[in-house]
């Protein structure tokens, strides 16, 4: 009887709520209630636009989802309608997908394998439901297969790393690459801490028992944080050939970032989301090595004796999907303190009219190799 109460008690408090940080930004506010039966919460999020959510999933017996909906409202005012509804039923080896298409309604199906998660980023109670699923099989590592979008679905892993931590880390399919993220589930099934500190997303996230969610919608409607490592593209003709790298800007956001959220001497991914791309037409020398025309992917092995220039040969990969055995070169590269810190990180030639060098700037740090038509 006492165990029965117990269960009870704890099935009527089973609510809390997240507070996701990147650097000195708040860039979620999330809270939930459980029941045996039904996941439900809301959330609202700064990016890239000002957004506020609501989520209800249905769970089966073994913890996983049946059934999901997600109404979204659009508080910041921007483009496109002020609220809008999706949901997706999980039938068998079904996924059946119903999306707003202008005034109406798209009804889509996709075949899954049995027990598919639907995955929705900056949501963590159900980042915490998948944990407690995974929990639940006994397992010490136990793979998944998660739906983000309407027409395939990407694999991942849980894996219990000592205690009451787990790391969940996707390596198949859209979202190969996205992790890893590392959380605490404490013997209650909750989710009481999660970080993203050496993945592409590097959030922090704190469980605490409330948040105020009617001012916080309010007061982020009119504070979008935009897209928290834009897309850019460093240009330069050199030899009469256009070369350009692609890359993410992260920001610093008060953060200490070389030596403290980069380690020193492991590599750097030199940006942030798909890998930083470069592409020349043209045979270069940089930093007086070779490097012949086509496209490859740029990183950075940063220590505090001296910078290197990673070339790799392989391209199109996420950013945290680097093989060394694809290297072409490793280069030097000149360094320099910086008295000002940079606030978000950028790649350029210089000088602009005729380069000769590719700099890199972030941080407390300068770095640059000389770069050449051969």
């Amino acid at each position: 009887m006492l165990a029965l109460l117990l269960t009870l008690s704890f099935a009527v408090q089973d609510s809390a709520a997240f507070v996701t940080r990147l650097g000195n930004d708040t860039v979620t506010l999330e809270q939930y209630k459980r029941t045996a039966t039904q996941l439900r919460g809301e959330y609202v999020i700064r990016t890239p636009r000002s957004l506020h959510r609501i989520y209800t999933f249905d769970l089966n017996p073994d913890g996983s989802i049946r059934h999901i909906e997600i109404v979204t409202h659009n508080i910041g005012g921007g483009p496109g309608p002020m609220e809008t509804k999706n949901s997706v039923d999980f039938s068998g080896d079904t996924a059946i997908m119903v999306s707003p298409r202008g005034d109406s309604s798209v009804t889509t199906k996709l075949a899954v394998p049995r027990g598919t998660f639907p995955f929705q980023f900056y949501v963590y109670g159900l980042m915490e439901q998948i944990g407690r699923w995974a929990r639940g099989t006994g397992k010490d590592s136990v793979r998944f297969t998660a739906l983000y979008s309407a027409d395939r679905t990407s694999g991942g892993y849980i894996r219990k790393r000592g205690g009451d931590t787990l790391v969940f880390m996707f390596d198949e399919g859209q979202l190969a690459g996205v992790g890893p993220f590392t959380f605490r589930l404490d013997r209650q099934g909750h989710l009481t801490w999660l970080t993203g500190k050496g993945s592409t997303l590097q959030v922090e996230v704190q469980r605490v028992t409330s948040v105020p969610m009617a001012q916080a919608t309010q007061s982020f409607a009119s504070r979008p944080l935009g897209q928290l490592s834009p897309r850019d593209t460093a240009r330069a003709t050199i030899g009469g050939s256009e070369v350009w790298i692609d890359y993410s800007r992260p920001t610093r956001r008060g953060r200490d970032i070389f030596g403290t959220l980069e380690p020193w001497n492991k590599v750097w991914r030199t940006g942030a989301n798909a890998a930083t791309q470069l592409e020349t037409p043209v045979d270069l020398v940089i930093g007086g090595a070779t490097v012949p025309a086509g496209k490859y992917t740029l990183w950075t092995l940063p220590s505090p004796t001296g910078w290197k220039l990673i070339i790799n040969k392989q391209n199109g990969q996420w950013g945290t999907e680097y093989h060394p055995e694809q290297d072409l070169i490793r280069v030097d590269a000149k360094t320099e303190a910086l008295a000002t810190p940079v606030e978000q990180f950028v790649i350029a030639f210089e000088p602009a009219s005729t380069p000769s060098a590719i700099t890199f700037a972030w941080d407390k740090v300068r770095y640059s190799v000389p770069v050449a038509k051969k």
